[in-house]
């Protein structure tokens, strides 16, 4: 294994499939001290120990401020509730130059040096330029796990400089397996809706799913009026929407085209029904709309106005 490993690996693939579990998997099996004839980590020994609890001195992970575990009571710094920022959502530069350290000093166990940096699209353009200076030079024994749900917003000279590995989507029987070995109550439609990614059906709540499916009765009415529509909707996030509204109109321009839904199967009759009345040149446009409200719907001038105009396009579309 030490090797054939390539200095750099990137695994990509859509988000909620499991690349983070498998990137922390390899992480520990690389750093087991007793690992299993095919390579994977025994899980006793001390550095396993280590790993499990977060300790190992020969392992760094690289993520948001907004992803890292809550700070303890007393530790946000001075001016109470007032002072403190809100979580970043970006790896900042000064989260890689302060593996410089751990980078140039020799393994403490005598073995692999690994660095996790989760999503790797986060980095911002200067720590990503801070990276690639040890990406073209790696330390001996250093190896860099780069995991990205989007690895088209990574500098092209980083994706250059690692194994890329493309994770698929699951098949949906096989998710639906492990998710009702895991306890799961995620339904072929809920799963479908996810995208077939398990992670990310397993996330959604029971309050998610029962909105999801009034919000799908309410589209599946040609009778619902735009504003009935976004009135609903208040009281969800704009983003959620626009994802939910762009899953709807998928269906609808693959139901126009004579292919099946892909993400409402559970609403295949309503969609065709709806979808001869609908123009495909029609759906097409406003798809393209709700691509480019994704830029800015996290945080709209005024959801109200927003959501008002998502959905009189979406009835002027018949």
């Amino acid at each position: 294994m030490r090797d054939k490993l390539p200095h750099a690996l990137l695994f990509h693939g859509r988000a909620g499939i499991g690349k983070l579990h498998l990137a922390q998997v390899l992480a520990q099996s690389l750093l087991c001290e007793n690992r299993s004839d095919i390579g994977l980590a025994c899980g006793t020994c001390p550095a396993c120990a280590w790993f499990m609890s977060g300790n190992h001195p020969d392992f760094r992970l690289v993520q948001p401020e907004l992803l890292a575990p809550a700070q303890e009571d007393g530790e946000a710094g001075e001016g109470g509730e007032e002072g403190k920022k809100k979580p970043s959502k970006q790896i900042k530069i000064e989260q890689i130059r302060a593996l410089s350290d751990f980078l140039n000093v020799g393994s403490h166990r005598n073995g692999y040096r690994v660095v996790l940096i989760y999503p790797a699209e986060s980095m911002n353009p200067g720590s990503a330029n801070a990276l690639l200076k040890s990406l073209e030079e790696p330390s001996s024994g250093v190896v860099f796990l780069l995991i990205s749900h989007q690895p088209s917003k990574l500098l092209a000279t980083v994706r250059s400089r690692c194994h890329a590995l493309v994770l698929a989507v699951p098949p949906r029987e096989l998710s639906l397996r492990w998710l009702q070995g895991e306890g799961s109550k995620v339904t072929p439609a809920l799963l479908a809706f996810a995208g077939d990614a398990p992670l990310e059906a397993a996330r959604l709540s029971d309050e998610e799913a029962q909105t999801r499916d009034r919000l799908l009765d309410l589209l599946s009415q040609p009778a619902s009026s735009a504003l009935g529509l976004a009135d609903f909707c208040q009281r969800l996030p704009p983003a959620a929407v626009v994802d939910w509204m762009l899953k709807w109109t998928y269906d609808l321009i693959a139901l126009s085209s004579s292919a099946k839904a892909r993400y409402n199967i559970d609403r295949a009759k309503a969609l065709a029904l709806l979808a001869r009345s609908m123009p495909s040149l029609k759906l097409l446009r406003f798809y393209a709309t709700l691509s480019s409200l994704k830029a800015i719907c996290e945080h709209p001038l005024n959801a109200g106005l927003f959501l008002d105009d998502l959905f009189i396009a979406y009835k002027e579309i018949a």
